[in-house]
Parts: structure tokens; C-alpha cells; sequence
């Protein structure tokens, strides 16, 4: 009988220090020096913020904007980054072009194309029947076509240097609800494609990683011209459209336009640490897990559970707005 209890102890001990080691070694960061860090959508909120902390942590780090001379690019230039003009809406063929000079020249450096941060995103909040065609095609353009294409372009790069793909999705690719049928479709799209992705590059010991902020849209620019699309929305709509969504229409406008002013000149407010560390995590660790997410566990075991529930549950739930009761949890402040 004791030979059995120290049988037990010693196996509980192995089992134990083999998971302390497990962690340990999962917990380990790459060296930062001569590793670069791609950011996309770096002229407010999420991508800012990513590309400042990926500086302090050591990398060289290329922020892509839509206007380099905003206030937030020239932070971001003034602190080291290297700044380099993308619009995902428009891509030419040479559209990439100063992109892969900008990573050139930092090989030049033996500074080697470490990671790529796919955040670069918009959001129409707006019925589906609502939206013009040019904010529908700018969505799926910019959240999941683009970012297909700078992946796309970069990972000859990556896949030899065993690098690694960050990209940056939403609770919407778990549940899709009404107001972002669009955003959601691009979402669940960005998912599957990371699934579908990660099998492909893992067997060549480059990896993809999944970030799900939660509910920050105050910390970030992404809600900021919903009104202003509202206003365009309701003159492009035909009439059956403007008679029996008129009014709801132009309340929403007028509620976005109260809760969201846009802060051109001023630079986005910092991210809530626990985001920030899941991005830390999903950049610097040797081992990072394949999906983060800064909201409770209570929640995110939620979104997992709500999607096991037959459909007609689910639409129930939402209805009620169970939904933004849980997200709720999550509010990053």
C-alpha cells in the first residue's frame, strides 16, 4: 500500500513539473532585436497602440496608415517606426510596393520580416438593406479581401523566416447579429481563412494567431463616421426603404452622431492592459496559443457554448439582447 502512495506522489511530482516546464517554455518571448513587426490600420486605436507597444518591446516595427501625416503616424514615426502609406480599398498591382521597400531596406539592417498584425479594419453599424453598395464593398474590400492580399504578399517572407501571422478578428466571427451582417460575414470569413491558413503553415513552423478584442469601439476610430454613412444611407435609399425605415434611419443617425464624435487631432486613448497583453502574448511568445481574447472567461465560454445551441435558441437569445447583456462583461474601459 505505500509502495502504491509513493507510486502516486512520485507521478503526481513528474506530471506536475512537466506542466510547470510546458508553461514555462510557452511563456518564453523571441528576442525583439532584428525581428520586424508589420502593423496595418495604424492611424487610430487597436493598430496604433499594437505598433507604439511592439517598439517598447524591442522590435523594429512598419505601421501601415491611410494618412501618414496624421497625428498618430507621426507619433509613431517619432518614436521609431517606419510609416508607410496603404489603402486596402484600392489595391493595384503595385499597391504593396512601398511596403516590401520598407521591408527591404530593414533587411539591409539584418532585420528579418518577423510577424505581420492583420488589424486594418472598418465597420458600417447599419442594417444590411441600409448600406449603399460602396460601404458594403468597402467592408469586405478592407477586412477580408485586403488583408488576404497583404498576407498573401508577405508570406514568401514569413514562411521562410518561420514567422508568424497575427490577425485580428471580433466576437461577431463567433455569433453574427443584426446591425453588422456585412462586418460579420467579413469576420467569419477572416476566421476560417486563419483555420485554413494555420494548417497550411504549420507544418512549416510558421504559425497563425487569433486576437478577439471585445467591445472597445469608445477606444477606437471604427464607429466615428457611422453617422455621417447614416446621413448617405437615407438619401440613396429607395422609397419603399426610406417609407418603412425612415424614422429609425434617421434616429440612428442622430444617436451615433451624439455617441461618436470624431477626434481627428488628438491621438487614440491606450488599450485596456488585458487586450494589450493578449497581443503582447500572440506577438512575443515562442509558443503562443492559437486564439486570445482579453474578455473574462465567463464570457468568452459563453460565445463558445451560444454557438452549440440550435438556431432558434440562439435567434431568441439575441433577440432579447443577450448578446450586448454579455459583451457587457467584456467593456473595455
Amino acid at each position: 500500500m505505500l509502495a502504491w502512495s509513493l507510486g502516486g506522489v512520485a507521478a503526481g511530482v513528474v506530471l506536475l513539473t512537466a506542466h510547470a516546464w510546458r508553461r514555462l517554455r510557452a511563456g518564453r518571448e523571441v528576442d525583439g532585436r532584428n525581428r520586424v513587426v508589420v502593423v496595418t490600420g495604424c492611424d487610430s486605436g487597436i493598430g496604433y497602440n499594437v505598433a507604439l507597444s511592439a517598439l517598447e518591446w524591442g522590435c523594429s516595427v512598419v505601421a501601415t496608415c491611410l494618412d501618414p501625416d496624421g497625428e498618430a503616424p507621426k507619433r509613431l514615426r517619432g518614436a521609431g517606426a517606419v510609416v508607410v502609406r496603404l489603402d486596402l480599398r484600392r489595391l493595384q498591382q503595385d499597391a504593396f510596393n512601398g511596403l516590401l521597400s520598407a521591408l527591404h531596406t530593414l533587411q539591409t539592417e539584418n532585420k528579418a520580416l518577423w510577424c505581420l498584425v492583420n488589424n486594418a479594419g472598418v465597420m458600417t453599424f447599419a442594417q444590411c438593406e441600409w448600406q449603399t453598395q460602396e460601404m458594403v464593398a468597402g467592408q469586405v474590400e478592407v477586412n477580408l479581401l485586403g488583408l488576404i492580399q497583404v498576407t498573401k504578399a508577405l508570406l514568401p517572407v514569413l514562411r521562410r523566416n518561420k514567422g508568424r501571422v497575427v490577425m485580428v478578428s471580433s466576437p461577431t466571427g463567433q455569433i453574427a447579429i443584426p446591425n453588422l451582417a456585412v462586418y460579420s460575414a467579413t469576420k467569419w470569413g477572416l476566421e476560417g481563412f486563419s483555420q485554413a491558413l494555420r494548417r497550411e503553415l504549420t507544418p512549416m513552423g510558421a504559425s497563425v494567431v487569433l486576437v478577439r478584442p471585445c467591445n472597445l469601439p469608445e477606444q477606437t476610430a471604427i464607429l466615428t463616421h457611422n453617422a455621417q454613412q447614416l446621413k448617405k444611407m437615407l438619401a440613396a435609399a429607395p422609397a419603399e426603404t426610406r417609407e418603412d425605415f425612415g424614422v429609425a434611419m434617421a434616429e440612428a443617425e442622430q444617436f451615433f452622431r451624439g455617441m461618436y464624435q470624431q477626434k481627428s487631432d488628438q491621438l487614440p486613448e491606450p488599450l485596456d492592459a488585458r487586450l494589450l497583453a493578449c497581443f503582447r502574448s500572440a506577438i512575443m511568445r515562442q509558443r503562443p496559443n492559437l486564439t486570445y481574447s482579453p474578455a473574462p472567461l465567463l464570457v468568452t465560454l459563453t460565445l463558445d457554448l451560444l454557438q452549440l445551441l440550435p438556431y432558434c435558441c440562439l435567434d431568441f437569445l439575441i433577440a432579447k439582447n443577450f448578446y450586448y447583456f454579455l459583451l457587457s462583461f467584456s467593456k473595455n474601459k
